[in-house]
């Protein structure tokens, strides 16, 4: 019995000691995988490394060779593409500078042209001389103007029937009748030429925008602004010209019955139509007026606009405006 439990024991033991070489073998061949493994890898690189080197360096050769750089350390091949006048420039008399070249002078020579004249025609007598040498000579189709040749001092104008002459001296202002022509035929002026667009029946001030006003902001007034319009009997703006006049009385200064009269202002016919205005934002006739003497005194002002047209009609309006 005690040999055949020795006999167990043993075979247990190699058992068990041959399982644990099984375990350690494994081990070992997988740690020698991981670094066959990262030799491997390791080659790989190594081959791409080299590939790209070799890239790089065939790109710098077709680079000297475009430049015309040569490499004397190069190998043959590398310089078969190389121009010999690049890779050995040639030395000798063609290297050194050129002489300078001077054109030649070349001139021409001066010729002289012998006077050209031409003989004079047998028979043919010269220009502006008669045949028969009593005066110069008009051909046989012109002959001399009646009277000596001398044109008439006076052109008569042609008449029509029933048609007066031309004007020929400027008659009166605004009209340009004859001793010939009918007496109602006269020239329009400008002033009439616009009573054409409408009759004025009366005249309308603009409230809010004559007023007085302060130019320099020292709360003192320095004149006055004036906006009228002349209108028909419809209420229509009507193009007016003529003479304006605007007088302004002061209410706070005894002096008559509207007050001291602080000015007035007379703007001929010619100057009245230049501030005359037809638009939307501004109509009628605008004027600017500064004080010819003291501002005035109390808190309104009075005036009185008088319009006389070309005809002598005067139409009149008047408002109170404020002085501050």
């Amino acid at each position: 019995m005690n040999r055949f439990a020795w006999i167990a024991i043993l075979g247990g033991g190699l058992v068990a000691a041959g399982c644990k070489s099984d375990v350690s073998q494994q081990l070992l061949e997988r740690e020698l995988r991981m670094q066959e493994d990262q030799i491997y890898l390791l080659q790989d690189e190594v081959q791409e490394k080299c590939a790209r080197l070799d890239r790089v360096a065939a790109e710098n050769r077709s680079l000297k060779k475009q430049l015309g750089i040569v490499d004397p350390d190069a190998s043959l091949p590398s310089r078969i593409d190389v121009p010999a006048a690049v890779a050995a420039p040639a030395r000798g008399p063609m290297s050194a500078a050129p002489p300078a070249l001077a054109p030649p002078a070349i001139t021409a020579p001066t010729i002289v042209a012998p006077p050209l004249t031409l003989p004079e025609p047998a028979g043919v007598p010269p220009v502006g001389a008669d045949p028969a040498g009593d005066g110069p000579r008009f051909g046989p189709r012109f002959s001399p103007p009646p009277g000596g040749g001398a044109p008439p001092a006076t052109i008569a104008p042609p008449t029509l029937d029933g048609v007066p002459p031309l004007p020929t001296e400027p008659g009166a202002r605004g009209a340009s009748a004859t001793s010939d022509a009918p007496a109602d035929v006269r020239r329009l002026s400008y002033e009439e030429s616009l009573s054409a667009e409408g009759r004025i029946t009366h005249l309308v001030i603009n409230p809010a925008r004559t007023t007085c006003f302060d130019g320099n902001g020292d709360g003192t007034s320095d004149g006055l602004a004036v906006v009228f319009e002349p209108r028909d009997a419809d209420e229509r703006l009507v193009t007016a010209g003529g003479d304006v006049s605007i007088v302004a009385y002061d209410p706070a200064t005894p002096g008559g019955p509207e007050g001291a009269p602080l000015a007035k202002w007379d703007i001929p016919s010619a100057e009245a139509l230049a501030h005359f205005r037809r638009t939307s934002r501004a109509r009628g006739l605008h004027f600017t007026l500064p004080w010819q003497g003291r501002p005035p005194a109390g808190d309104h002002v009075r005036i009185f606009v008088k319009l006389t047209s070309f005809d002598g009609q005067s139409f009149e309006t008047d408002a109170t405006v404020p002085a501050k």
